[in-house]
């Protein structure tokens, strides 16, 4: 079976708290509901059309079943989900200020540290017959490095979110082979310079051309594509909450290269989707749809236009 998108990460349940008027959080979550980045990332690429399907490992119980359900339900496939009854499922505490909409995840790890580098051999099958693979930091740091040599390898895309950017930190000379390994990295400002130990952003997107894009909040993002920087900006809307916000575009941008946009045309068009999803409470809920997405940047054109 072929699929546009293979995304392999973790899957976890979110308790969300939205911070009061008072400034404190009630003592039992808001809300609980599906997340976790790997999760979210591939629930993204499916809402965009991709033909998805997810590596991941839950804890066998009703919790972790409910989990591989909201993937089905979000056609992403699971056939390469694991259920172990020895694991403990994740789950993040996320706390939404209420001056910004932004967030604070406290992320309890349980089965996401139990990955391990046989898996890559185990869903080769997966990984090879994908357009385009999708990982992000939070696994062992061995899996992840056996999944980008094997991407390598086999000259297979592979796109990285550094959600744990010191593992991938300049500062060890092994993950400058790494880096080079990578197609493309998407990640926010602070990511990058944790990794490349310098808060100049525009020498480490000149360094790497079309392969590192740089989040910079309500600045939209900048990378390099190979002629000029290119600096996006981020489409104005309202601000409810920005949990999802990256994993969204990451998804998005993997969905849209597969479909044969080129960079620029797919980055802008996942903006348009991580800007659909902030207008949105919790990271999977307000994920657009491919025709959703459609609809919100003729919207946004045409306020544009009548400026």
């Amino acid at each position: 079976m072929k699929f546009d998108i293979c995304v392999l990460g973790g899957c976890s349940l979110d308790l969300i708290y939205y911070q009061k008027e008072d400034g404190t959080y009630e003592n039992v979550p808001n809300e609980c509901v599906p997340g976790g980045k790997g999760s979210n990332q591939a629930v993204a690429a499916s809402r965009a059309g991709a033909k998805t399907v997810m590596i991941s490992r839950v804890s066998k119980d009703d919790i972790g079943r409910n989990i591989i359900q909201n993937l089905e339900d979000n056609d992403v496939s699971t056939i390469g989900v694991e259920e172990d009854e020895n694991v403990e499922n994740d789950y993040s505490i996320i706390k939404i200020r209420n001056i910004d909409k932004d967030n604070e995840i406290e992320s309890h790890n349980g089965a996401i540290k139990n990955f391990t580098p046989d898996m890559i051999d185990t869903y080769q099958d997966l990984l090879l017959n994908s357009k385009i693979i999708v990982c992000q930091l939070k696994v062992n740091k061995d899996v992840t490095e056996k999944l980008i040599n094997f991407c390598y390898e086999n000259h297979k895309m592979l796109m990285l979110t550094p959600c744990r950017p010191a593992k991938l930190s300049i500062t060890d000379p092994e993950n400058i082979e790494l880096i080079n390994k990578i197609s493309i990295i998407t990640c926010n400002k602070k990511e990058c310079e944790t990794i490349f130990q310098t808060d100049d952003i525009e020498s480490c997107v000149k360094k790497y051309p079309r392969k590192l894009i740089v989040t910079l909040g309500k600045d939209g993002l900048i990378y390099y594509d190979g002629t000029q920087i290119v600096r996006m900006p981020a489409i104005e809307t309202e601000v409810v909450d920005t949990v999802g916000a990256g994993d969204t575009l990451a998804g998005n941008l993997a969905a849209n290269l597969t479909k044969g946009l080129n960079l620029y045309d797919a980055l802008k068009r996942a903006t348009y989707a991580s800007a659909m999803k902030i207008g949105v409470k919790s990271a999977q809920a307000g994920m657009p749809t491919s025709s959703e997405l459609d609809n919100f940047i003729l919207e946004k054109e045409g306020q544009k236009k009548e400026l």
